[in-house]
């Protein structure tokens, strides 16, 4: 305990110094708060909106999945029951419903345009993940209703002030369907790609106008619990639909999302890039004002090696001083950070990006592990920084040390 107080009091032997050090490691420990904050927030909300939009694991033939097969075969009744049987033995499985790939033209006696979209036994939940516009929303028991993207709404002059049928022609595996769908609404999905191009349709809608078969669908949604499962389940079925000869094949979120991992992947390396930097910056000034302040001290080595104190006694009390430094700074840097990040997220802050129509919030998210994180490479790029000032004081022979006595 009493070197414990020395090497504190050692600290403010030389506030300015010791101030400035602090000042170092809290500037770069915020800055790496607040990159791993935007980063937590950036992730998790990537990682939410494709888990709300597509579900944790997706469910199909293995035809719908093989992009060189001549015919995709839906799921049947039949399908849907034995997949679904076998997920209802599944704790951690929240539920699932039957989804529809659309796609093909869409117009009126004036204009068409190619469209994409889909048709869900549950649209109401699907709904949720957007923003309607005009118009109103469809339900899940319409049998003639659809909403679209505002671009294509607004090319398509979609007047909702009368009702507006819109002819529409698709592939769904079977041949061509043609039918006539109710114009319910625009929604944006917030890209302006998406908005000019994209459909919703009640699935029942679906089953009524084109003349599909009842409880068909081309794959089945699952929503989990936690989405961090979803890999381990996706192959526990793949498994059991190979030993029981099965014709289905289930993908999670990843296997459908390369592109989102890929920008969370840059996100991560850009965090990695940045804790290197600040990493170097830390480690030589730390090493330097280290070296400058332990040379300027040889007077107190001296002493305490003249009174008996050993070499690794002197080491400890060194290392013991870069310790409660860094402690003394995270102890700063935490509260700064977490004010710092409840003061900007509640600027209600906004960034749009090149192809979206409106702006994303942005905020931060700090985690614990993060700041747990960030403190023990701080510690460890300061204890590495100290052992070369460390080393040449030790290396000191007494007779030299003790003259400045």
């Amino acid at each position: 305990m009493n070197i414990i107080k020395l090497a504190w009091d050692n600290l403010w032997y030389n506030k300015t110094r010791t101030i400035l050090n602090i000042l170092l490691i809290v500037v770069a420990f915020t800055s790496l708060m607040f990159i791993s904050g935007f980063n937590n927030y950036s992730k998790d909300g990537l990682m939410m909106s494709v888990v709300d939009a597509n579900g944790s694991i997706v469910i199909a033939d293995k035809s719908y999945w093989n992009i060189n097969s001549e015919k995709v075969n839906m799921l049947y009744n039949d399908d849907i029951e034995i997949i679904s049987e076998k997920l209802d033995s599944y704790k951690n499985v929240s539920g699932y419903q039957k989804k529809m790939d659309v796609s093909g033209l869409i117009g009126t006696e004036n204009k068409s345009k190619f469209f994409m979209g889909h048709a869900y036994q549950d649209v109401s939940k699907m709904l949720k993940n957007v923003s309607l516009k005009k118009g109103t929303p469809v339900f899940n028991d319409d049998i003639d209703t659809l909403i679209l993207g505002t671009g294509l709404a607004e090319y398509l002059n979609v007047s909702y002030d009368e009702d507006t049928y819109l002819n529409a022609m698709s592939d769904l595996g079977e041949g061509l369907s043609l039918g006539s769908f109710l114009a319910s609404g625009s929604i944006s999905f917030n890209n302006s790609y998406a908005d000019s191009s994209m459909i919703y349709f009640p699935l029942s809608a679906v089953y009524n106008v084109f003349n599909v078969e009842e409880g068909s669908a081309h794959n089945l949604i699952v929503y989990l619990d936690d989405y961090n499962n979803a890999t381990e389940l996706k192959n526990e079925l793949n498994e059991y639909y190979s030993l029981n000869n099965q014709p289905y094949e289930a993908k999670d979120w990843k296997d459908l999302n390369e592109f989102i991992l890929s920008i969370i992947n840059m996100n991560d390396t850009n965090y990695f890039i940045a804790l290197f930097i600040l990493g170097i910056l830390v480690f030589f000034a730390i090493m330097q004002t280290l070296t400058t302040s332990f040379l300027e001290r040889l007077r107190e080595f001296g002493t305490l090696r003249a009174i008996g104190i050993n070499i690794k006694n002197i080491a400890l009390l060194l290392f013991l001083e870069i310790v409660l430094l860094v402690i003394l700074s995270t102890i700063v840097a935490v509260i700064m950070s977490y004010v710092s990040a409840t003061i900007f997220n509640n600027l209600d802050l906004e960034f749009t990006p090149p192809t979206a129509t409106e702006g994303f919030p942005l905020g931060l998210v700090l985690k614990i592990k993060d700041s747990l994180f960030i403190f023990v490479w701080v510690l460890s790029i300061s204890l590495l920084a100290a052992i070369y000032p460390v080393y040449k004081v030790i290396k000191l022979k007494i007779i030299e040390v003790i003259k400045y006595v």
